[in-house]
């Protein structure tokens, strides 16, 4: 399927570019808003990531400091005689290893590490997301443009015969009546045009914001509705594949274990905290002499009032497990749904496609034999406008069918999590 884009200068894409459904799809992964702000997201978690494994490793620090003290300080002694130093300055590194805290820090790196997952699979949600609502987009823009042409195949029979009629009444082979019963034909065959036109370009319209394009550029697309009409696998089969492969699924998994981590270092707040502490530095003082000096020694610190903080912090994170839990409750259920509703559409499509080609069959050979009998006299001008009527809403129900099978199976293929089926069908 191809896609014709007249552009503005500042469009991504040449102007009259012919775009392929699959070109299209590759123009969307980079255009689209959602795409950059999941993208940003998944980003965001990856930096949390290293702040988080930042809190296991050394820490070194150079620092230095200079001071000036009162001169007439007293000696050790208290003696006056005996002056102390007025002036020191200090250079040096210091290091610091945490070697024990109940496992808070570790816990904290496993709960970023799932939050790094759960941004991924966020990403790709948003991904097959996009994929689909590109792919469900096109087809509608297909349905939109069938039928402006079943509109207007319908505008010209109507003129044909109102064109017909009219020559009939002038030979005295018909009425006035018939000639204005099919100028009203005509008529209302003309606005369905006009209408029809109009929620193409709306169609359109929505094509170019699935894709993240202006809508101002105008569209012309070329392609097929799907011919060819299979049903779809059974409702548990889909359900098992959703299951594994759903990413919104994958991402509520990993939500809920990031935040089991998250309570894990919380609890382990209350326990003692075990660093090495090391330093290493040169001492310069105006009395005294100067020298280098160094220190090596474990600093030990365990939190035994803090005004209710820390219980309070484990209260919250527990809280927001279980906030986790319920949410992966509420996806899993709402894409169950999501999949047996697409499935019924699937089939309902389906048969309404099967229905409608068998329609367009018979009407055609309706309004052909009512033709034939009308230019005979034996029939009406109703009956030819009746199987007019009739084979423009086969064939305008033959395409809505269509649309509607290729978008629910486009969703059912969303929901379990397979959208390289979408692309794959796109390639040339």
């Amino acid at each position: 399927m191809l896609l014709v884009l007249a552009a503005a200068i500042s469009s991504p894409i040449a102007a009259a570019e012919r775009l392929t459904l699959n070109q299209a799809l590759d123009l969307a992964l980079k255009e689209n808003p959602n795409l950059g702000a999941a993208s940003a997201r998944s980003s965001e978690a990856e930096a949390d990531y290293a702040i988080a494994a930042g809190g296991l490793l050394p820490r070194v620090a150079a620092n230095a400091s200079v001071s000036r003290l009162n001169e007439d300080r007293l000696g050790p002694l208290g003696s006056s005689s005996s002056a102390l130093y007025t002036r020191e300055s200090f250079g040096g590194v210091t290091g610091r290893q945490l070697l024990f805290d109940g496992g808070k820090t570790t816990a904290l790196k496993s709960a970023a590490q799932r939050g790094v997952e759960a941004g991924r699979m966020g990403f790709q949600a948003t991904r097959e997301e996009t994929v689909y609502r590109v792919s469900q987009a096109f087809s509608r823009a297909l349905e939109a443009r069938d039928t402006v042409r079943v509109a207007a195949s319908a505008f010209e029979r109507q003129k044909a015969f109102e064109a017909l009629t009219t020559d009939f009444f002038k030979a005295g082979k018909t009425t006035r009546l018939d000639v204005l019963k099919a100028e009203a034909a005509r008529l209302d065959a003309e606005r369905g045009l006009a209408n029809a036109q109009e929620a193409e370009k709306m169609a359109l319209v929505s094509l170019a914001q699935a894709i993240g394009l202006s809508p101002g550029p105008a569209f012309s697309i070329e392609g097929v509705l799907p011919g060819r009409f299979e049903e779809p696998s059974s409702d548990d089969e889909m359900l098992r594949a959703a299951a594994a492969r759903n990413p919104d699924i994958q991402q509520a998994h990993a939500q809920v274990a990031q935040a089991e981590e998250s309570l894990r270092s919380a609890q382990a707040a209350r326990t003692p905290e075990l660093a090495l502490l090391g330093s290493y530095g040169y001492r310069e003082r105006d009395v005294g002499g100067s020298a280098p000096e160094w220190i090596v020694g474990l600093v030990g610190t365990w939190t035994l009032y803090d005004g209710g903080a820390l219980p309070a912090q484990s209260k919250k994170a527990r809280a927001r497990l279980t906030q986790a839990r319920e949410a992966q409750r509420v996806v899993e259920l709402g894409v169950q749904t999501q999949v047996k509703d697409a499935l019924r559409a699937w089939r309902i499509a389906l048969n309404d496609a099967r229905a409608s080609a068998k329609l367009v069959e018979a009407d055609s050979e309706s309004l052909k034999a009512a033709e034939v009998l009308y230019r005979a006299g034996k029939a009406t001008a109703l009956d030819v406008l009746t199987a007019q009527a009739d084979l423009a809403g086969a064939e305008g129900a033959q395409v809505r069918a269509a649309a509607e099978y290729a978008v629910a199976r486009y969703a059912v293929v969303r929901l379990v999590g397979n959208p390289s089926e979408l692309e794959s069908e796109s390639k040339p």
